[in-house]
């Protein structure tokens, strides 16, 4: 009986490898997707009962993270960035995205590039980047927080609700840029300070605000 499930405990033992694999990534990383792999054809994305999709924790702390002191290489086509997905040919000089499957020149600032001399970016280890500002990737932009508030409960649920929102909005970075919404009984989009944030919640109407 035992050589009968042997198989299938070996089975087993892979995929909770390869799904360990994807939990370190997410500590790593604060990203989290519903799918292992992104659907390699059309049919293949339109048979996707979820979408493909992440879900970002943003300002994660993660320690010792490199800053490169330039700009990041781009996609001609989609204007995704080079990262240690991409499929490199060194001796072509090409690199190949990941997303849209362009082939991209690599300029001339790389031509010292290959397998024993990688840019940081290509480093499998270096899922996250930070790169410095310039004039070619523009100025900085403040983080942007979205709040998505459901205001269909009882009277004492949006008490608790506004206690807590005062206080994650506490812990927000001064220069942050805030949007605020909220769903309920009808749909308004308006602009508004962040003072008057949790007297719209009571409106029980969809709005938003930056500021």
């Amino acid at each position: 009986m035992d050589e009968l499930w042997k198989p299938y405990t070996l089975l087993y033992k892979a995929a909770a490898l390869k799904m360990s694999e994807f939990l370190d990534l997410e500590a790593q990383d604060g990203i989290r997707m519903p799918w292992n792999v992104i659907p390699g054809t059309k049919q293949e994305a339109l048979n996707c009962v979820i979408p493909v999709s992440a879900i970002y924790t943003p300002l994660k702390s993660i320690p010792d993270i490199p800053v490169l002191p330039y700009s990041p290489l781009r996609c001609r086509m989609c204007r995704s960035i080079l990262n240690p997905f991409s499929i490199v040919d060194y001796v072509a000089k090409i690199w190949v995205c990941p997303f849209c499957f362009q082939r991209n020149q690599f300029p001339q600032h790389y031509s010292s590039i290959s397998e024993n001399n990688l840019p940081a970016e290509l480093f499998p280890q270096y899922t996250t980047v930070e790169y410095i500002s310039s004039t070619e990737t523009g100025p900085v932009v403040p983080p942007v927080f979205i709040f998505v508030v459901d205001t269909c409960m009882i009277e004492e649920e949006i008490g608790y609700l506004k206690s807590a929102l005062a206080q994650v909005v506490e812990l927000l970075p001064d220069n942050s840029l805030v949007g605020f919404i909220t769903f309920g009984t009808y749909v308004q989009v308006k602009a508004h300070c962040f003072s008057l944030m949790l007297h719209i919640i009571d409106s029980c109407s969809v709005r938003c605000f930056i500021g």
